[in-house]
């Protein structure tokens, strides 16, 4: 096949392209250009639905382990049939894999259909087309509502929280759309984050604030509207198995002289 043949094949290729994908491309482009956090990929991009599923169940073996005392090699089974956050997840993800992974509907419907009895009985919902990363952590049952956002890896998310589509309330820079939180981010009981606003990595939403605009990586915001009070970050909150170790978390950690790190004992 020559050249002048490859090059309609090239095109017609693109232009049939998922509207989704075009979409998504589109998105990395822009948080790219903005210097907008890449948050952790999901299951849908190339994460792998079983390493996610084991990333969240280790966030609460860690945190029994190290917070708790508790020990054990039925210990995993133990959380997995007591926590509500962790069954909220294993759905979401189910459903989520379902929906982005499959071309026929008919392999979607019992995912969807498990999401929408676990969201009924846990008070946890999470809409299926968000983007999440590995290690979500829920600390309590409750209601809880997250929408069509894009989050990253190891995030702790509290009981009361709202991440909703809506405008954003930065005058300079109106929009539309849902938020991006980047990895390792603490949320607050009762905590709202509304509109295309962006939360930074290593970032934390205090209890009963409301985020419409953008919080910088580390930074620490409280109130309503939410104000920066800080740029400690989440390091005490946030806590995972390999973290003394993870480069991304030591880098945001050299780069801001007054954070403290967790405290695993």
């Amino acid at each position: 096949m020559n050249d002048e043949s490859a090059e309609p094949m090239v095109a017609r290729a693109t232009l049939h392209a998922p509207a989704s994908s075009q979409r998504e491309g589109r998105g990395a482009q822009a948080r790219t250009a903005s210097n907008e956090p890449a948050p952790a990929p999901c299951v849908c991009e190339g994460a792998g639905l079983r390493a996610a599923l084991r990333a969240d169940l280790d966030r609460y073996v860690f945190v029994a382990e190290h917070q708790q005392g508790m020990t054990g090699t039925l210990l995993p089974f133990r959380i997995g049939l007591m926590s509500q956050g962790l069954w909220a997840t294993a759905a979401y993800r189910l459903n989520h894999y379902a929906r982005h992974r499959y071309r026929s509907r008919l392999p979607g419907v019992l995912p969807q259909a498990f999401h929408r009895v676990i969201m009924a009985v846990t008070g946890i919902h999470i809409d299926a087309g968000a983007h999440i990363g590995p290690g979500l952590a829920f600390a309590h049952g409750g209601h809880v509502v997250i929408g069509p956002v894009r989050a990253g890896s190891n995030c702790d998310i509290y009981q009361g929280v709202t991440f909703g589509a809506s405008m954003s309330l930065d005058e300079r820079n109106p929009r539309p759309g849902a938020p991006t939180i980047g990895d390792r981010v603490w949320v607050g009981p009762g905590a709202v984050i509304a509109g295309s606003v962006t939360v930074g990595n290593d970032a934390a939403v205090s209890a009963i604030s409301l985020v419409a605009r953008d919080v910088p990586p580390r930074g620490v915001v409280v109130g309503v509207p939410a104000r920066l009070v800080s740029r400690r970050g989440s390091f005490p909150q946030v806590m995972y198995r390999g973290m003394e170790t993870d480069e991304e978390r030591r880098s945001a950690l050299t780069a801001d002289p007054d954070a403290g790190p967790a405290q695993a004992g």
